[in-house]
């Protein structure tokens, strides 16, 4: 859950996917292909579900409730699904 140093998969992970959007973006001020700019909307938005997990995961290692933390993370779980 946390380390102190980050791991290359991870970090790759990130890189990857701020390429992608940069690179979805790019495409859309040139082209404005409305599948793409749904793709694009899709994709920015699964990523600002993850914050919600983050929140529970960062709950549960500060040691907040149990029953706060559980909350937490089964909204994340339903927004995620």
């Amino acid at each position: 859950m946390y380390r102190v140093s980050v791991r290359w998969p991870l970090m790759t992970h990130h890189f990857c996917t701020i390429f992608a959007i940069v690179l979805l973006l790019s495409v859309l001020s040139y082209t404005r292909h409305l599948a793409l700019m749904g793709v694009g909307e899709i994709w920015l938005f699964q990523a600002t579900t993850e914050q919600s997990v983050f929140i529970g995961l960062l709950m549960y290692r500060i040691g907040c409730s149990y029953k706060m933390t559980r909350n937490v993370l089964y909204f994340a779980a339903v927004q995620s699904l």
